[in-house]
Formats: C-alpha cells, sequence, structure tokens
C-alpha cells in the first residue's frame, strides 16, 4: 500500500533511490519512507537517523516479516499480501508498539469475521494502533492483488462496493485497539512538538465531524486551524495556560477553546465525543 497515493505501492522487493525523492517523501507533518528491498535497509536507517538527529517526525512503512527500524517515529506495518492471501499467521509476529494498516480492498480483506479475529489477535500481540484505509485501486492495481491473491475476490473487487472504514474502525474499537495512525512529533524544539499536539487535535476533529456528515464549512474550519497552529511561531499552550490566546487574532473562537481545553486538561471533550459517535454507532459506507 502506497500511503502517499492510497493505492498499491512497490514491493520491498523493487529497489529505490534513496539519495533521491523516494527516500522520503515530505508529506503535510512528517517524512514519510516506503519499504526498501533487504539490501537498502541499512541505508534507510542511516538516514532515518539523520533525519531524527535533526528533529523530523518520520513514519517507516515495513511488511510483515521484517524487522522494524529503531525509530522515535512511527512504524507501520502493512498486511495487505497476508490478509488479501489468508496468510494471517504471519502476523503473530508483529513487534508491540508498532502501527498496522490495513487496506480494505473488496472481495480480500473486507470480511468482517477474518477483522474480528485479526484484530483480537493484533490486541495480544501489543499493536498500538489498527487503521483501515480504504484503497484507491486503478484497473492495474486489481489485476495485481488478483495475480497474488487469486481470483477468488474477482468479482467483488471489480463491481462490488467498497468497504467502509467506518465499520473497520469500528471493529478496531471493539478489539480494544486504537483506529487511527498515531501522529509523530518533532523532538525539537518543545514549543513545536506543542503546536504540533494541538494541530493534530483540531485535525482529528475536522477529520471526524466531516466522516459524520456534520456542518462542511465548519469541519473545514477545524482543518484551517489546524494547519495554522502547525505555523505558528509563538507556543499556543503557553499562551493557553496563561489566557493570553487573544493574542492569536486568526484562531476562531471553536479552535481557541479546543485549543485551551488541551493546554489546561490534556483532553478534547468535542473530540472525545466525536471518537464516541464514529466509532460506537452504525456506519454506512464512506
Amino acid at each position: 500500500m502506497d500511503l502517499f497515493h492510497r493505492g498499491l505501492g512497490r514491493g520491498s522487493e523493487t529497489p529505490v533511490e534513496l539519495t533521491g525523492d523516494e527516500a522520503g517523501r515530505e508529506l503535510d507533518d512528517l517524512v514519510y519512507f516506503p519499504p526498501v528491498a533487504p539490501k537498502q535497509e541499512e541505508d534507510r536507517r542511516r538516514l532515518v537517523d539523520k533525519l531524527e538527529s535533526l528533529g523530523a517526525p518520520v513514519l517507516v512503512q515495513h511488511l510483515p516479516g521484517e524487522r522494524p527500524v529503531e525509530t522515535n517515529g512511527v512504524v507501520v506495518y502493512d498486511v495487505l499480501e497476508p490478509v488479501a492471501t489468508g496468510n494471517t499467521e504471519i502476523l503473530k509476529d508483529l513487534p508491540a508498539g508498532v502501527g498496522v494498516l490495513w487496506p480494505l480492498v473488496t472481495g480480500y480483506t473486507d470480511d468482517a469475521a477474518v477483522w474480528e479475529k485479526a484484530l483480537q489477535r493484533l490486541a495480544n500481540l501489543g499493536v498500538s494502533w489498527v487503521q483501515g484505509v480504504a484503497a484507491e485501486l486503478s484497473p492495474a492495481d486489481r489485476r495485481r492483488v488478483v495475480d497474488v491473491a487469486g481470483d477468488h475476490g474477482f468479482e467483488d473487487l471489480f463491481h462490488g462496493q467498497t468497504p467502509s472504514e467506518r465499520d473497520f474502525a469500528g471493529a478496531v474499537h471493539r478489539a480494544g485497539l486504537h483506529p487511527f495512525l498515531t501522529r509523530p512529533l518533532p523532538s525539537a524544539p518543545k514549543r513545536l512538538a506543542g503546536n504540533r499536539k494541538v494541530a493534530g487535535a483540531l485535525a482529528m476533529i475536522g477529520e471526524l465531524w466531516l466522516r459524520l456528515g456534520r456542518l462542511e464549512s465548519r469541519g473545514q474550519a477545524f482543518y484551517r486551524a489546524a494547519r495554522w497552529v502547525d505555523r505558528e511561531g509563538h507556543d499556543l499552550m503557553v499562551l493557553a495556560r496563561e489566557g493570553n490566546l487573544g493574542v492569536v487574532s486568526w484562531l476562531d473562537r471553536e479552535s481557541r477553546d479546543q485549543v485551551e481545553e488541551i493546554a489546561v486538561n490534556d483532553r478534547s471533550t468535542l473530540l472525545e465525543e466525536l471518537y464516541r459517535e464514529y466509532l460506537e454507532t452504525p456506519g454506512t459506507l464512506d
């Protein structure tokens, strides 16, 4: 799974030029490292170490069976192939504390019975989070899935409905796991990490707000505030605790309320409310 495009990525057998753009793609708030060929693991590890020494937050993607890179960032395992082929036994070797990406592919990884069994296994292993992503597959991608996993899901793959990310998130929640990627934070400066934490909460509020079908303009306002918080030069956590958020003129009232609550209480009751509604009520197709 290519997290950059939500489609199928290259396998670990395909070399990646670690000195070019594929070394680490800079997303909105982190540097993303896709799977690499085994002979390039050491090069990737050195590059991850270098970037982290400069304070950059990183996300490193692995395939099951690979040893994870040691990092202060986020490690995620892509389980598309073992789930699609029915080889879920390999999941028992996933390390504790990592995250899992579960690509939702119609006919191959959308069986709720498989979800429940595999998610309980992942919970027992101490996996940190599991996020389902409805893959956006081209016709060529679909043919690759059939070539690797067999033709048992062919008809559904080409003609079925896209699996529901909300339904999968509910299954993750019932297994006692967190259903969304944990946002990696920069190590320095501390001011930036505090703002990034607040921005991540605002972005998650906006995401869930829109997924629940609430007023779009309000959800986009939370997203906009998250982007501005990421770029803000002042430490908003300190300003909020001192009652001085009023100096940040661009922060709308609803977003300011969230910043203040997070700074003072280390929580957002609105975010908790949205999580409960999204995870504990029946979903529809996303």
